[in-house]
C-alpha cells in the first residue's frame, strides 16, 4: 500500500501534467517537463509513472472519475426520471464545456497504455448508465441508442460552448432537442408505431 507522500506526489505530478495539457497541449507533456514543473528530479518521477503516457492516462482517468462521481450524486438526488435525465444533460454539458475537460480531451486514445484503456472504458459506461435507467424507467425501448444520441448533442454543445458559444442558448436549445426527441420516441411506443425508418 503507497503512503500518503506517495499519493500526494502522483497527484502533484498529475497536477502538473493538466496544467500542460491546458496550456500546450498533450504533445508538451513529457518526464523532463513534469519534473521542472513538479520540482522533482526526472528518475524521481519514474518511480511514480514508467512514461509520460502513464500520466496522461492518469489524468484521463481523474477527469473521467470526477464527471462519473458528480454525474451520479446530482442523478441519485433527484427522484423523476425526467428530471433526472435533465439534471444529466444540465451537468454534463457545463462539464464538458469547460476549457480544461476540452483540453483532455485532445489526449488521443491510441496514445495512452492499455490498461488505461479498459478502465476508461469502464468508467464512460458508468457514467452513460446515470442517464439509460431514467430513459428506461420511462419506457424508452432502446435506451442505449437513444443515451449515446443524446450524448452525442451534449458534445456537439459542449464544442460549440467552448469556442464561444452562449451556454444558457445552447442549453435551452439542447433541452428542447431532447425534450422533442424523447416525447416523440414515447408517443410513437404508446401508439404502438415503430419510428419510420429515414
Amino acid at each position: 500500500m503507497h503512503s500518503p507522500t506517495y499519493d500526494a506526489k502522483q497527484a502533484m505530478i498529475v497536477d502538473v501534467a493538466r496544467e500542460i495539457v491546458v496550456g500546450r497541449g498533450p504533445e508538451a507533456v513529457t518526464m523532463s517537463g513534469l519534473a521542472e514543473g513538479s520540482g522533482l528530479s526526472r528518475p524521481a518521477i519514474y518511480q511514480y509513472f514508467s512514461s509520460s503516457a502513464h500520466v496522461l492516462g492518469e489524468l484521463v482517468l481523474n477527469d473521467m472519475a470526477d464527471l462519473s462521481n458528480e454525474v451520479e450524486r446530482i442523478v441519485g438526488a433527484v427522484e423523476e426520471p425526467t428530471e433526472q435525465i435533465r439534471a444529466w444533460i444540465h451537468y454534463c454539458l457545463a462539464y464538458l464545456s469547460t476549457g480544461e475537460h476540452q483540453a483532455i480531451m485532445t489526449i488521443g486514445r491510441s496514445s495512452l497504455p492499455e490498461e488505461h484503456l479498459g478502465v476508461i472504458k469502464a468508467m464512460h459506461g458508468f457514467f452513460m448508465e446515470q442517464l439509460v435507467r431514467p430513459l428506461e424507467a420511462l419506457g424508452v425501448d432502446d435506451a442505449q441508442s437513444l443515451c449515446g444520441m443524446i450524448y452525442g448533442a451534449v458534445s456537439a454543445a459542449a464544442g460549440r460552448i467552448a469556442e464561444g458559444g452562449e451556454f444558457l442558448t445552447e442549453a435551452r436549445l439542447l433541452e428542447t432537442f431532447v425534450d422533442a426527441g424523447l416525447e416523440s420516441t414515447l408517443s410513437q411506443r404508446r401508439s404502438g408505431h415503430s419510428p419510420e425508418a429515414i
